[in-house]
């Protein structure tokens, strides 16, 4: 078994020789793992000495703005890890070369458990560096290593690898000996913040030293101080997993319940094939991807009404005349113990948490939109009411979900007459009051009407869409990068036609909502449908589910 080597530190006897550099590393962004991702993760062991500034390596580069900057100048990884992991993952074990994790800097004996926060080292004549912050490892690093779990693994074994800002300015190669020069705080080794990083996080006095500890680097500085101050905890699930369109999107889902609530809708109770150590609960205004079809390439996102990343519960409705072909695979298709892939939850619906009161209208299915809502705010007892309209009690859906609501919950029946009466609704809010609705373009129009009417503030007012009007003349889309010409027919999306041809490309809501699918315009006319663009970048982009080009336009993306 491979076994770290400690390096014993006499703060009475600094500067202190500690470590050799192995080697020194530098990277520039390109395309990795799919089409539409970016990284600078793999770099390469340079040859000749490289300038130290303040923000790292002459030409190295990073993708993602928040790993860079003078407290993120450059990153050392224990190069005595990777034979850990070779042991510990044999099947990868052609992966965990050194270099794997994108590390600027190769030593000997340096890790977690050695360095601390702030310590001070001198390579070479000029350069001085000095310990900032741990490396908090994303979901990158599953791509990298073709390991679902790997980010989790790497933060909860401690073996994330740590940051340095620039002190001194000099040159660095390959050779240069490494000296301890000063070490203020032997208490805080790197390991130990992130113990209360990751594993005792409501340490308040941990969190009282921290948030105040001048050379402990800003973002992890943050993190404690918001905790401290706000009880505000971060959730590490993104970071980690990654979002749409990133790391393994798609997971396998095995159908294990089937039931029809009323005439036109079903509820799906899907499994994880795998269930995941790092579960993911149901959050307000959550939904989810999920391919379809044959060949997978019909991809829908529906809202999540319970349960979380291991167990997905769907209300679906199903319209003959209306349905573009996922609802009515979902009915007439998928039967028990079919497996479909699934993307991660994802909530681009959340409730505004500045809000006095909340709103919620839902309009037929569009309740699906609320019932993971409506259970958080009651859970934490905030003032809100829910108002349902449907065509009958026989179209009351998951009424299971609805039942505890009581006196927060108003269900009109139509056949009954009953009707959402918006200027009542709206009349009584009481200031700082938010409203959300998800239902038909009527309901949506209603209410922009009449909180115009009202003064009522459009920026309380959120609404999502539960279907789009996608369907429209066909167009020709050329590619910018490679010149190739994609026809759209009358009933196809630009997103599913770019995705038969095998382009990755983000999605979320696919009813216009989120513009998770932006693409950019660089030619050409577009008919800009669904709320996901403001105006300003109308004029060079378009929503690829729902919006349209006229004639033939070129894109990029």
């Amino acid at each position: 078994m491979a076994i770290q080597a400690e390096t014993r530190i006499d703060s009475n006897r600094l500067p202190q020789h500690v470590d050799t550099l192995l080697q020194v590393r530098t990277g520039k962004i390109k395309p990795v793992f799919t089409i539409s991702e970016r990284s600078a993760i793999f770099k390469t062991a340079l040859t000749a000495p490289v300038k130290v500034g303040t923000l790292g390596c002459d030409g190295d580069e990073q993708a993602f703005k928040a790993h860079g900057g003078p407290d993120k100048a450059l990153m050392q990884y224990a190069s005595q890890h990777y034979a850990l992991w070779k042991e510990e993952i044999p099947q990868n074990a052609h992966l965990f070369t050194l270099g794997g994790f994108g590390e600027n800097l190769l030593a000997s004996n340096m890790s977690e458990t050695t360095v601390c926060i702030g310590d001070i080292y001198r390579l070479g004549n000029e350069l001085l560096i000095q310990v900032s912050e741990p490396r908090a490892p994303c979901y990158k690093l599953n791509h990298r290593f073709e390991l679902k779990d790997m980010s989790l693994r790497s933060q909860s074994l401690n073996r994330t690898g740590w940051y340095y800002r620039v002190l001194s300015e000099g040159m660095l190669e390959a050779g240069d000996e490494i000296f301890l020069v000063e070490r203020k705080y032997p208490q805080w080794t790197i390991a130990n913040v992130q113990k209360f990083l990751y594993k005792d996080t409501r340490n308040e006095e941990a969190m009282k030293e921290l948030s105040y500890l001048p050379e402990l680097g800003s973002e992890t500085r943050t993190l404690f101080l918001n905790r401290l101050t706000k009880n505000l905890f971060k959730d590490d699930s993104g970071r980690l997993r990654g979002g749409e369109g990133e790391a393994l999107p798609w997971t396998p889902y095995k159908l294990v319940e089937k039931r029809r609530e009323t005439p036109r809708i079903s509820s799906f109770i899907f499994k994880a094939t795998i269930p995941s150590e790092l579960v993911t609960d149901v959050k307000p205004g959550s939904h989810i991807r999920v391919k379809l079809g044959k060949d997978g390439k019909l991809v829908r996102a529906y809202s999540v009404v319970g349960g979380d990343s291991n167990r997905i519960e769907l209300g679906v409705a199903f319209d003959k005349e209306l349905s573009r072909g996922g609802s009515r695979y979902l009915h007439e298709n998928v039967n028990i113990g079919d497996e479909l892939q699934f993307g991660v939850i994802k909530s681009d619906f959340p409730l505004q948490q500045s809000a006095d009161a909340h709103i919620l209208i839902a309009g037929g299915i569009g309740i699906t939109a609320f019932f993971a809502t409506a259970k958080h705010l009651q859970e934490k007892g905030m003032d809100f009411h829910l108002y349902y309209a449907i065509r009958s009690l026989e179209d009351l859906a998951l009424s299971r979900y609805l039942d505890p609501l009581s006196e927060h919950l108003t269900v009109l029946d139509g056949s009954k007459g009953q009707r959402l009466d918006i200027p009542k609704i709206l009349g009584k809010a009481k200031t700082g009051t938010h409203v959300y609705a998800c239902g038909p373009d009527r309901l949506m129009s209603a209410i922009t009407s009449t909180a115009e009417a009202l003064s009522f503030p459009s920026s309380n007012i959120h609404f999502e869409a539960f279907t789009a009007s996608t369907s429209g003349d066909p167009f020709e889309a050329e590619l910018q990068s490679s010149g190739k010409v994609l026809e759209v027919k009358e009933e196809q999306t630009l997103l599913d036609v770019l995705r038969e041809a095998g382009l990755e490309i983000g999605s979320s809501c696919e009813v216009g909502n989120c513009g998770t699918c932006k693409v950019t315009v660089c030619k050409g006319n577009v008919d800009h449908r669904g709320t996901g663009l403001m105006e300003s970048e109308m004029a060079d982009s378009m929503l690829s589910c729902v919006s349209r080009g006229i004639g033939r336009i070129t894109i990029d993306f």
